[in-house]
């Protein structure tokens, strides 16, 4: 079987990943409310598509359609003409038919492969879950869920929650421990300085099956182009190097105004203001 790593889309990330997503591997992406889960995983798919040819699926068990456009408006990516070229699929399940993913895989199968997708994101994990009366019920029903993804031939990205807030440091869980299922796990934790009164998001591989990946925390940005993380990559080096510059160039060139005391005649005027600035008659 040939090994090929995909691009991650995403700016800082890949050299995180060592070198990228394995094609067709699965993976976890977990992190607090408010992490930017979602945010990655569409930047992912919509990158994908529109950088490397790779069409991307995008099924939501949480959020209608709809609601889902609404809310990744603010950022510069245009889903509603990806969706119209077919490079982008959209599907919304109800919770109420949250079992059609499980039974009726073959449907997604088929969109699959119609459209040619590669990369498939599944948010989120949760209602998938709750769709299971006991703990060992829904070991076996992830099992059957991984083995029913694995054969859409897709690079897939599972959204999970964490138990509570991930502090910086201690090794986390997602709430049901999807990630024990999967061939990698990506964390997303924040953390707050209660001096800046401000919350940093950083990006940490924890396991990637068959890849050399960095185990450090990575800070990370979003802006609206999405995420970058800050991994001293090319990419992310270019951008901090540039607005350290432009922060420079504007501190340098900023006008400066000097307070003067009052002069106590001509001659001393003369000397705190410089003599060109008066004309001799």
């Amino acid at each position: 079987m040939i090994r090929r790593m995909i691009k991650s889309g995403v700016p800082g990330l890949d050299k995180v990943l060592g070198g990228g997503f394995l094609e067709g591997s699965i993976t976890a992406l977990s992190g607090p409310t408010g992490s930017g889960r979602s945010t990655l995983a569409v930047q992912f798919l919509y990158n994908g598509t529109m950088q490397y040819n790779e069409p991307g699926l995008y099924i939501s068990i949480e959020e209608s359609k709809n609601d889902f456009f609404f809310h990744m408006s603010g950022y510069t990516w245009d889903l509603a003409n990806a969706e119209k070229e077919r490079k982008l699929i959209f599907l919304d399940y109800p919770i109420y038919e949250v079992d059609q993913i499980l039974e009726q895989y073959g449907a997604i199968q088929e969109i699959i492969n119609s459209t040619g997708v590669k990369r498939v994101v599944v948010d989120s994990i949760m209602p998938i879950a709750l769709f299971f009366p006991s703990e060992d019920e829904r070991k076996k029903g992830f099992l059957k869920l991984i083995d029913n993804i694995r054969k859409w031939n897709a690079t897939t990205l599972i959204i999970a929650e964490d138990t509570n807030s991930s502090q910086i440091g201690n090794l986390p869980h997602t709430a049901y421990n999807v990630e024990s299922f999967t061939d990698g796990w990506i964390n997303m934790p924040y953390s707050y300085d209660p001096k800046k009164g401000d919350r940093t998001r950083f990006v940490e591989v924890i396991k990637m099956k068959g890849v050399m990946h960095s185990t450090k925390l990575y800070p990370a940005v979003i802006s609206d182009n999405g995420f970058t993380i800050l991994s001293g990559s090319e990419k992310s080096e270019e951008k901090i190097n540039q607005s350290a510059v432009k922060k420079v160039i504007q501190e340098a060139t900023a006008p400066t105004r000097t307070v003067l005391k009052p002069a106590k005649n001509l001659n001393d005027a003369k000397k705190k203001l410089g003599s060109n600035r008066f004309m001799k008659k």
